[in-house]
């Protein structure tokens, strides 16, 4: 097992038994409950039952009603409006789910998705001029612009009215200026946890407030983009992955329904769309062709479902195929690195697919557990993108080091840069002296949320029941985890593991394989219903002193 620091969270006995009674559950799940930030059996009810009549008002959003009272002028006007949306799945689902409400709402609508191998990151300022020969006047940036000041201020000179919806960080300097800049990060907190596909249908249900059976048609897209995002679960997502993954097996859009089908999506679950899902929506994008997953998630017809169908497959079997080639590549030049001086792992190498250096940062950071950056470079130029653990804020020494990239932007775990190839080594010098000061005494150990302490004999079979209604899982909404003290490991000879506390026995899988019997161990998991009763999924465990004679079984 990976070591880990274990963060066990404080406990209110007093306030958990209270909620407890209100809500009719265990104590523990009532200690579970506020943990998560519910302190009434509303909230409860809500928290168990996601209803989309709990999505919070769209017009708290910043800029919310300026974006929609252009739109309708625009729709008045008979504007044309053009879509312009980011090629990975969060910026494509909501480039669909906004075009479809434009046109759901009268408006004349074109779609174009970003090309980064050729045209970078954003609205590219070139397609200035195509816009204007095109007559269009609205342009609708989404899950991009936030940083484009100087972009969205030609397009006002050349007469182009430009809308964002955008869920980045801003810079450092003043963020763009456009019409209406809806971005949770520019306002007071409000939907702080929505990526830009929530954000897209946070502006569908604002064109209808009163009707919100309008917006059902793109929960299922809202859902796959805030999984694809790795978005918080709580607030308004919660609500979305919950009702949207309800709808994806039974989705309407053919192209979507024959990608599951190919991929053997048997359960919606959050797991399985990150899984199975996900990488082939992904891949076409960072291959250059997120076009093609616009165009399959939009059509209607059988021969062009298996059309783009078929392109996506291919592009998914390409980037695989090159992915493995850059990432052994990656691991060398990884395995060469001083691992005390090199906290931010910087490898690039001249040749490498551009599309795919986000995958490559994610395994070497999953790898190494250290914050990684990977960057292709061609010629004298590089473009890379980086994944950090939660204990370290890659966006913040990104900007630290901001004067030796040409640009840079994302979040505080995943990024994206362009840097002269001429500067690699001084970057990773700079950005290594930032990550030493930054971290001092802390490290880079993986940490475990643990939500109580408790013991085998508290984990009763009601309480294992109540745990799936905490569903969906993820970020912002971990898994329930329990730390249980002193146990004794006990194994059969079919390869079996039991844990005994002398009291109650139960049975362990998961991280369980490591533990050796008549040992005593204290251990962090999540406890779940088998045929045999009670069985802990382990997450990690520590050999202690047993506290006494445990009793046979």
């Amino acid at each position: 097992m990976v070591p880990s620091t274990w963060d066990v969270l404080p406990s209110d006995p007093r306030r958990a038994a209270a909620l407890a009674r209100r809500c009719g559950v265990p104590p523990l799940i009532g200690q579970l409950l506020l943990n998560r930030g519910v302190r009434g059996a509303g909230e409860a009810r809500r928290f168990f039952s996601p209803q989309l009549s709990a999505l919070a008002d769209p017009f708290a959003l910043p800029d919310m009603a300026r974006a929609v009272a252009r739109i309708r002028q625009a729709v008045s006007r008979r504007e044309s409006i053009l879509v312009f949306g980011d090629s990975d799945t969060d910026g494509i689902t909501a480039a669909v789910i906004v075009s479809e409400a434009l046109k759901q709402a009268g408006g004349r609508v074109l779609v174009r998705l970003s090309n980064r191998l050729t045209e970078g990151y954003g609205f590219p300022a070139t397609l200035s001029t195509r816009l204007k020969r095109l007559g269009v006047t609205l342009l609708i940036l989404v899950d991009c612009g936030t940083n484009q000041q100087q972009e969205i201020r030609e397009l006002a000179r050349g007469g182009i009215a430009t809308i964002v919806l955008d869920h980045h960080v801003p810079s450092a300097s003043s963020a763009a200026e456009p019409v209406a800049l809806v971005n949770p990060h520019c306002g007071d907190g409000a939907g702080r946890e929505l990526c830009s596909a929530g954000l897209a249908l946070k502006l569908a249900q604002a064109l209808w407030p009163e009707d919100p059976e309008r917006i059902e048609p793109y929960l299922e897209l809202a859902a796959l983009g805030t999984l694809a995002d790795c978005s918080p679960l709580v607030g308004d997502n919660r609500i979305l992955v919950s009702e949207g993954t309800a709808r994806l097996a039974a989705t309407k859009r053919r192209g979507l329904a024959r990608l599951c089908a190919h991929v053997r999506l048997t359960k919606a679950t959050p797991e399985q769309i990150l899984q199975r899902l996900v990488p082939r929506l992904n891949a076409a994008g960072r291959m250059g062709d997120a076009q093609s997953v616009w165009r399959l998630l939009v059509e209607r017809t059988s021969s062009g479902v298996e059309r783009f169908a078929g392109m996506l497959g291919e592009h998914h079997d390409r980037s695989k195929a090159l992915s493995r080639r850059i990432l052994a590549e990656a691991h060398e030049l990884a395995n060469r690195m001083s691992f005390t001086e090199q906290v931010v792992m910087v490898v690039g190498r001249q040749g490498w697919h551009p599309g795919l250096m986000g995958p490559v940062a994610a395994q070497l950071a999953g790898r190494f557990g250290r914050p990684a950056i990977a960057i292709a470079l061609g010629g004298r130029v590089g473009v890379g993108s980086g994944r950090s653990p939660s204990a370290f804020n890659l966006l913040e020494a990104l900007r630290c080091c901001e004067g030796m990239l040409l640009r840079y932007g994302g979040h505080p775990q995943a990024c994206g840069l362009t840097i002269q190839a001429a500067h690699l080594d001084g970057f990773r010098e700079s950005i290594n002296s930032h990550a030493r000061a930054s971290l001092a005494h802390r490290t880079l150990i993986p940490r475990l949320r643990v939500d109580a302490e408790t013991s085998l004999g508290e984990v009763t079979p009601p309480t294992v029941a109540a745990l799936p209604q905490f569903r969906p899982f993820g970020p912002g909404n971990p898994a329930p985890l329990l730390l249980v003290r002193r146990l004794e490991a006990q194994s059969t000879r079919h390869g079996a593991v039991w844990l005994n506390d002398g009291r109650v026995r139960v049975r362990a899988k998961g991280r369980a394989g490591g533990l050796v019997s008549g040992r005593c161990y204290d251990v962090v998991g999540m406890p779940g219903a088998s045929d045999d009763g009670v069985v802990w999924s382990l997450r990690d465990a520590r050999m202690c002193a047993a506290a006494g004679p445990v009793s046979e079984f």
